[in-house]
């Protein structure tokens, strides 16, 4: 039902019905606030917890990444081990070496590794060892012609 109209004739008339009307809008405006400010408690809340795993996450990472890094790096120097490898077995065989002279080749690159070579050669001289038996058998007694028998026999 609707109240019938009054007219405000003093100052403490209209205080009294402004009061009222303030202190309603007043009401309304905190309720409002604590709505806000318990969506924002909650909003906080959420992003605290994202925060966390995102930091968790991160750290797994790293820890994996470091794992990673000396992977890496081992894998790195093995590649270098095999590429100085075929480096020194190149040369090696270039200058006529034998397989074996190989591991005291010494160097990290390509020109230090055929200047070592070069010194081993000049050291030991230039021969290699034979393949295969390059005499010729002597055919005229029995143990030559068995000799040349197992020869035709492994060819």
């Amino acid at each position: 039902m609707a109240e019938e109209f009054r007219v405000i004739e003093t100052q403490e008339q209209f205080d009294s019905a402004i009061k009222a009307r303030l202190a309603r809008e007043s009401e309304k405006y905190e309720r409002q606030l604590s709505e806000l400010e318990g969506n924002n408690q909650k909003a906080l809340s959420d992003a605290q917890k994202q925060i966390d795993e995102l930091t968790r996450q991160i750290t797994t990472m790293k820890e994996s990444s470091a794992n990673y890094d000396e992977e890496i790096k081992a894998k790195d120097e093995k590649l270098k081990e095999y590429e100085t490898y075929s480096i020194k077995t190149q040369v090696a065989h270039e200058l006529d070496l034998p397989y074996d002279a190989i591991k005291f080749l010494q160097g990290s690159d390509e020109g230090a590794i055929r200047e070592s070579a070069e010194a081993l050669k000049n050291m030991v001289g230039a021969k290699t060892m034979p393949l295969a038996k390059t005499e010729t058998p002597v055919t005229n007694t029995t143990d030559g012609a068995f000799l040349e028998l197992a020869r035709q026999l492994t060819k």
